[in-house]
């Protein structure tokens, strides 16, 4: 497939006055089009999990200490009794200073004894943490630690390690599987349980033989006791996160196929519910095709060794999660229609964005949620080409991305709350989308393709490096393109105005354009602007770097009208044509030292607001409703006095405030100091 760069920059000559029409630019929809499944229900369904952490901030209890190199998990279930046992083997590499104590995040499973593979060790099991004491050993060698638990599978749990059943509520036919994104590994077996500290795992799952275990990486070895179980040994060779290793269990049916791509063959296998193999055996199909096509645009499969498909499941049943070489997708998801192909192919593009390159900590989450969705363009740009003035292809699904609100007075990009919040998906793969019209096509997947390259595949990364490997690709710093756009919960407000004078080549052969951003932020952006001359179209390229800008641009026939990014390469709203909701600005002081905290914000709305408090684990401890004043846009503040709903004190921490109206909601970080 060939590559354009759509608009460029050209060199600009000198200077003289005729008032010119400026064309408005294309309006990006409010929702998708009605023939394609709202994008929206991914995030929906991960950001639905049951537990608090999910939409919290809440961190592992595990520090620096030591690295994980291998785990060794070894489970045992059994649906009819909804328990399973578990011994899990940790090798680790203590880092200096280690003080001779191994934490675990254990937050579920009963721990009823720890050794070294030889030895008993203590240990402490309270709250979420397991304190295990070694035997004094800190020279950086491998050692290990043997844990041994036991759980009860707890029924139609969303997060964690879960029974289920297909036929709910008749409550027939067994499955049993795992959702832990983002930290629910450590309430179903004691990790740390930190994005991090990749290692090696291998998972071995002991159940009745008449069911069938999924499991990440390589089927390795069967074993039939002869006693009505079998055991299945999966191995990860490559490092995993904990959030990314899977259990699935259940009386699957599977199929699969041998993937022949440009860059070599990838082991594909579905594990169905019998019922769904047709239906799925046409869902799937394109599978292939989908990962010819990533390979081409962002390198190797990263795990062509082992294998990619899919393992059904009904923890998130009309969603799915990214698990290493074993995307869990919700049956619901299976149609035999190829309708929910937007989101095969998201969870395609993790195995290179989420679990190859895992993120550093879960503030730096768009890195793998925004380029799985920037993946969905790519593959309907890959079936309907560009077509920026169509109804199908690149443009319409990016432009489905960007909502009614252009995610004005939301979460940032960096460090969102909650975790998985739209905006990760939607403004991260706009800023991609944004990213790739500023450097061209050439330059862009240049980059995609060093990012994924192996000297930092398996790896762990962070936004800065993917700012620094950017920056090298562009030729220029772009840490201010990337600042706003991540931190910033607002878009640019322009005016643009533009006068034709008399250049070198006659009259009104030189375009004299203005550019002013009202947004109050200092974004760094380049626009396109589509200049129609007697001669034809032509494109020049506008770059504002905070408030205004003014810049000339000669033709060698008059101009006749000029527009602003026609097409919609950059985010941004006409001044005249701007409604922002209501939403937080700021608070103060921040941190507050006495528990009292100002929350300013704007009112849009006439009708009643909600003010809520999050705590960092995603527990509301307040709620109040704003009276409205008016309907024009004003700035008001609210007074916190930092007692929850039932007057007591919270203690020092970060804290979230949100403001809920009828048609918006943003939130707000801040901080307490005691």
């Amino acid at each position: 497939m060939s590559r354009r760069r759509c608009w460029s920059v050209v060199p600009v000559c000198a200077a003289a006055v005729l008032a010119l029409s400026v064309l408005p630019p294309r309006p990006a929809p409010a929702s998708p089009p009605t023939a394609a499944a709202d994008p929206g229900c991914l995030a929906r369904a991960k950001a639905g999990l049951t537990t608090a952490s999910a939409v919290g901030d809440k961190s592992s209890l595990v520090g620096d200490e030591y690295d994980v190199r291998d785990y060794r998990l070894q489970l045992t279930l059994d649906p009819a009794a909804a328990t399973y046992q578990g011994v899990v083997t940790i090798s680790y590499v203590p880092r200096a200073p280690f003080a001779g104590e191994v934490v675990l995040d254990c937050a579920g499973p009963l721990v009823t004894g720890v050794t070294d593979g030889e030895t008993a060790l203590p240990f402490v099991q309270a709250g979420d943490a397991l304190r295990i004491t070694t035997a004094g050993k800190r020279e950086p060698t491998v050692e290990n630690v043997v844990v041994t638990f036991s759980n009860a599978l707890p029924l139609r749990l969303r997060e964690g390690l879960s029974l289920w059943y297909w036929d709910y509520p008749e409550d027939t036919d067994p499955i049993i599987s795992s959702m832990s994104q983002p930290d629910a590994a450590r309430t179903w077996w004691p990790c740390k349980d930190r994005s991090d500290d990749k290692a090696r795992c291998q998972v071995e799952i002991t159940a009745p033989a008449d069911l069938v275990a999924v499991s990440n990486g390589s089927l390795v070895d069967e074993i039939d006791h002869g006693d009505g179980t079998l055991t299945r040994i999966w191995s990860e060779s490559h490092p995993i996160a904990t959030y990314l290793v899977s259990v699935a269990l259940s009386a699957y049916d599977d199929f699969g196929s041998l993937c022949v791509t440009d860059a070599g063959s990838v082991p594909l296998r579905h594990w169905v519910h019998p019922d769904d193999v047709a239906a799925a055996q046409v869902d799937f199909a394109p599978l292939c095709d989908m990962i010819g096509v990533m390979e081409g645009l962002v390198g190797r499969y990263p795990f062509a060794d082992e294998k990619y498909g899919h393992a059904a499941f009904l923890n998130m049943n009309s969603g799915a999660m990214e698990h290493q070489t074993v995307t869990s997708y919700g049956r619901n998801l299976i149609r035999g229609n190829n309708h929910y192909d937007w989101i095969m192919v998201h969870e395609l593009a993790h195995q290179w964005f989420g679990d190859a390159l895992t993120p550093r900590g879960w503030q730096d989450i768009w890195l793998n949620e925004g380029f799985a969705t920037y993946a969905e363009a790519l593959w309907e740009e890959h079936l309907h080409g560009m077509d920026p003035d169509g109804e199908d292809g690149y443009f319409t699904w990016i432009r489905t991305k960007r909502g009614s609100t252009d995610w004005i007075g939301e979460t940032p990009v960096y460090d969102p709350f909650p975790i998985l919040d739209q905006v990760v998906y939607d403004k991260g793969a706009w800023i991609l989308h944004m990213l790739r019209g500023r450097m061209g096509d050439a330059d862009f997947f240049a980059l995609l393709a060093d990012w994924t390259a192996s000297a930092r595949l398996h790896g762990v990364v962070d936004t800065g490096m993917f700012i620094d490997l950017a920056s090298e690709h562009a030729g220029e710093d772009l840490t201010g393109f990337f600042t706003p756009w991540l931190e910033a919960t607002t878009v640019p407000h322009l005016e643009f105005t533009a006068l034709t004078t008399d250049g070198d080549a006659g009259a009104g052969t030189r375009l004299q354009v203005r550019l002013r951003d009202r947004s109050g932020v200092a974004f760094d952006n380049v626009y396109p602007v589509r200049v129609t001359t007697e001669a034809g179209e032509e494109w020049r390229a506008l770059r504002l770097v905070g408030s205004e800008t003014t810049r000339s641009f000669d033709f060698t026939t008059a101009v006749q009208s000029a527009a602003l990014d026609p097409q919609g390469w950059v985010a941004w709203r006409e001044v005249a044509a701007t409604a922002d909701p209501s939403r937080l600005l700021r608070s103060y002081p921040n941190p507050s030292f006495n528990g009292v905290v100002a929350l300013v914000y704007l009112q849009q709305e006439a009708a009643t607001l909600e003010l809520e408090i999050f705590d960092a684990a995603g527990r509301r401890l307040h709620r109040r409703d704003v009276a409205a004043v008016g309907s024009s846009l004003l700035e008001r503040e609210e007074l916190w006095n930092g007692r929850d709903d039932e007057g007591r004190a919270v203690p020092s921490g970060v804290y979230w405030a949100r403001l809920n109206g009828e048609a918006s909601s943003s939130v707000l970080k801040f901080a307490i100091v005691r």
